[in-house]
């Protein structure tokens, strides 16, 4: 105990002081809340990381989605895994409907180097909330926009959209 801890003769604390007692219970309460709010966040499976989804070419390769909503404006990022774009080329990538309307215009990707390309986009509104809400209605789609000497490649679509197992 420090000499600022010392209660009054009859055993109640100075006024303004604390007591071990006392500072065990603020401690204690601060630790329960920091937990309780912790659970309360793995409680309803939110990732404290962002929001992932992925799916599957249907020519082959993965397609991962994360949806970066800490940032002052909202980035939905992705990486697209494939074999069918050559190393260099350039690709335009967008969230459609399962039906094949286009919801989100994810922008070009960084050029595709082995086998993958990366990227982030900010959405022009606020369609990406459903996407991320319902995603099995939906599905992404990229093609090439950038050919480095390569036959021009289809667009390549995905299977509906499912939340990342982790």
């Amino acid at each position: 105990m420090r000499t600022t801890d010392i209660p009054r003769a009859d055993g109640r604390p100075v006024p303004g002081r604390r007591t071990p007692r006392a500072t065990t219970r603020v401690v204690a309460t601060a630790a329960g809340v920091v937990v309780a709010s912790a659970t309360a966040v793995y409680a309803i499976d939110l990732d404290p990381d962002g929001v992932h989804l992925e799916s599957q070419w249907t020519t082959g390769g993965h397609a991962w989605l994360e949806l970066e909503d800490r940032n002052v404006e909202p980035s939905i990022c992705f990486v697209w895994t494939n074999d069918t774009p050559e190393d260099g080329d350039g690709v335009a990538s967008r969230i459609l409907t399962t039906a094949g309307a286009e919801v989100v215009d994810l922008g070009t990707g960084d050029q595709w180097m082995e086998g993958e390309t990366t990227g982030c986009e900010i959405p022009r509104d606020d369609a990406y909330r459903d996407v991320f809400a319902h995603p099995g209605d939906y599905v992404v789609e990229f093609r090439v926009v950038e050919e480095q000497g390569t036959p021009p490649t289809p667009p390549v679509r995905s299977l509906p959209l499912r939340a990342a197992s982790g």
